[in-house]
């Protein structure tokens, strides 16, 4: 799909910042308030229920909070992206950590792709049905989006979650970020994976990745990646740069 798909008419949430003080049964961190509450709830709901037929995640309902919630608010903490930004979220799946972000943060516009055209329709519907007009998605591989003109070095943040290993990651992720840029991702053991990803940061204009918490892995993106990279899709994870 070479045409991006917006969600709905209007974002159904308008009030930064992104850290509410109310008070929720079960969860594990800051609680956005207010309609951004009702809207993440709304987002869990839909996501809970395509993933009977589409297998979009595993984490049950009862759990979704803590993790798909609280962890990306855990990144956007760290990244802090200024208003305006251009963030686009690799490898979406169901929507995390993406789909949330842009709920969370209404005033940043957020790119969601996934080579998988049935995940993409799940996103399409979501974005659409919560009416959040900065969702722009796409079903395509990250190789090819690293080749757009339109996308390549288009980005101030690049983000995902278990999408790749990190030195794969790399490559997917920097050639979409503009100089200035940073890839903030979503994994296990983030101080474990520093020393396999430097090669591959280097490689395409990263810088040393380091991990501002043990759940977050950073890149910033200090040169133009050069033009070699991404190489051809399936080939960053046959034969990873080390």
């Amino acid at each position: 799909m070479d045409t991006p798909t917006r969600g709905g008419k209007g974002a159904s949430v308008t009030e930064p910042p992104w850290f509410g003080a109310g008070a929720r049964l079960g969860a594990m961190g800051p609680v956005p308030s207010g309609d951004m509450n009702a809207t993440l709830d709304a987002y869990l709901d839909e996501l809970e229920r395509w993933s009977a037929r589409r297998n979009l995640t595993s984490i049950p309902r009862d759990r979704m909070w803590s993790r798909n919630v609280v962890e990306v608010e855990e990144l956007l903490a760290v990244a802090a992206p200024a208003p305006g930004s251009r963030a686009i979220d690799i490898g979406s799946g169901g929507g995390v950590p993406g789909m949330v972000l842009a709920i969370l943060r209404p005033d940043v516009s957020v790119t969601l792709i996934d080579s998988d055209q049935r995940k993409a329709g799940f996103l399409i519907h979501v974005a659409g049905l919560l009416g959040l007009s900065g969702v722009v998605v796409e079903a395509i591989r990250a190789e090819d989006a690293g080749r757009r003109p339109d996308l390549r070095e288009g980005f101030d943040l690049a983000t995902s979650r278990a999408t790749a290993p990190p030195p794969v990651l790399c490559e997917l992720a920097l050639p979409l970020l503009r100089t200035g840029g940073a890839l903030y991702a979503l994994v296990a053991d983030a101080r474990g994976a520093l020393s396999g990803c430097v090669a591959a940061a280097s490689a395409c204009g990263g810088s040393t990745p380091d991990a501002p918490t043990k759940g977050v892995l950073r890149v910033g993106k200090i040169e133009p990646t050069p033009d070699r990279y991404p190489r051809r899709p399936g080939i960053p994870s046959r034969h990873p740069i080390s």
